[in-house]
């Protein structure tokens, strides 16, 4: 099959697409319009959540067809949810139909299955009707979900005749193609490339600014394993800082057993555009998390010209060696006094914050390198080896 024409089709399936916000949607729309700019033929399947957005609409000359993936029955009946469960008896075979006569229609030559979760039945029953290329696309959460599968279940089972049938696996981090190894050893690793993101070009235009202001900004969902009970713990000392954390407000913090102190500022949700204004302007950008299967933010703090401390997890050692990829040894002495990697514990995220925030170098200098630091995170880079391997079939 020749998938070097221009009119070659690339179908990009995806459990969660714009306007929802989040890392998935952000990779995914890349994707999607870096494939039509190289003259592909590029359409969008996504679920059709909330129910509110249109069944059908074009986003950059890309049609986005939104159908309903329910899924895992038992769990609606166990979660005393037969509203669901009779939405799924009913919706579940007029999806797939829909499906059908949609791929009889546009016969992708690719499809690339972001996030496989919801979908895997629908996807699993179409590839052997269809025999499109098929590219399964990992960026963290299902992951981890896939951990607490029993390897007896239908899902372990469709997930495995998933990626054995597909032709490239990517994940958004060797940590996380690592881990995903670890939960399926018998397959085959030549197949998996690491894809790091890149980031959205609100972060990588951000006009920079040398003289901050004089708070420490985190932005991350308010969940454990994102830290912020170290985080909030860790810079209690630090009173000429305030704290900001963005993307949440205080019913989440508090369902996360943790109370707003004195010093400590919610921002709430906030658009990517607000958070590069913020990223620019503060005098620390911290990432304290557990676990990270990538860590976009990292790379978002450093194209805004943000001084960053990191807890040494998942991909984030890997944004970072990107970041200094380009260096030269005193360009790499400079960045290490403005971007700390520290253990995730109480203790070193406060030397870390101590360490950087009383650095008595000039962060003019720091700034200088913001622009080697933008070129490794454009996404047009990101992508390159993506689409070479794509053109290669």
């Amino acid at each position: 099959m020749e998938l070097k024409s221009k009119k070659s089709k690339y179908l990009l399936w995806t459990s969660s697409f714009s306007p929802r916000v989040g890392g998935l949607e952000t990779a995914s729309k890349e994707y999607a319009l870096h494939m039509k700019k190289q003259g592909w033929d590029v359409h969008i399947i996504t679920n059709r959540y909330p129910r509110s957005l249109p069944g059908q609409e074009c986003l950059h000359g890309i049609k986005i067809f939104r159908y309903f993936f329910f899924h895992t029955p038992l769990n609606y009946i166990r979660n005393r949810r037969p509203d669901l469960f009779f939405a799924w008896l009913i919706m579940k075979p007029v999806t797939l139909f829909k499906l059908l006569i949609h791929f009889f229609r546009t016969r992708p030559d690719v499809v690339n299955l972001h996030f496989p979760d919801h979908q895997l039945f629908e996807c699993y029953l179409l590839k052997h009707l269809f025999r499109f290329k098929l590219i399964i696309s990992l960026h963290g959460n299902e992951v981890e979900r896939m951990c607490t599968l029993s390897k007896r279940s239908i899902k372990y089972y469709l997930y495995n005749k998933l990626f054995i049938s597909s032709v490239i696996v990517t994940g958004c981090s060797q940590y996380l193609l690592d881990q995903f190894h670890v939960l399926f050893p018998h397959l085959n690793r030549n197949k998996y490339m690491p894809l790091h993101n890149g980031v959205n070009s609100k972060f990588s235009e951000q006009k920079l600014i040398v003289q901050k202001n004089s708070y420490i900004l985190t932005a991350a969902r308010f969940v454990p394993k994102k830290g912020l009970d170290l985080l909030i713990k860790a810079t209690r000392q630090f009173t000429g800082n305030h704290l900001l954390i963005a993307g949440g407000d205080e019913n989440d913090l508090l369902d996360l057993g943790l109370k707003q102190r004195e010093g400590m500022i919610l921002l709430g949700p906030l658009s990517q555009e607000e958070l590069a204004k913020y990223l620019a302007d503060t005098n620390l950008t911290v990432i304290p998390s557990r676990k990270e299967p990538y860590g976009i933010i990292v790379a978002e703090a450093l194209c805004c010209g943000s001084p960053v401390v990191a807890t040494n997890v998942g991909g984030i050692q890997e944004v970072l060696s990107l970041a200094r990829e380009k260096l030269d040894t005193i360009e790499k002495e400079v960045f290490e006094r403005w971007v700390m990697l520290v253990e995730p514990n109480v203790e070193s995220i406060r030397n870390g914050v101590d360490a950087v925030l009383n650095n008595n170098s000039s962060i003019k200098d720091y700034m200088s390198l913001v622009p080697k630091f933008r070129e490794q995170f454009f996404w047009e880079k990101r992508l390159e080896k993506y689409f070479s391997i794509l053109n290669s079939y």
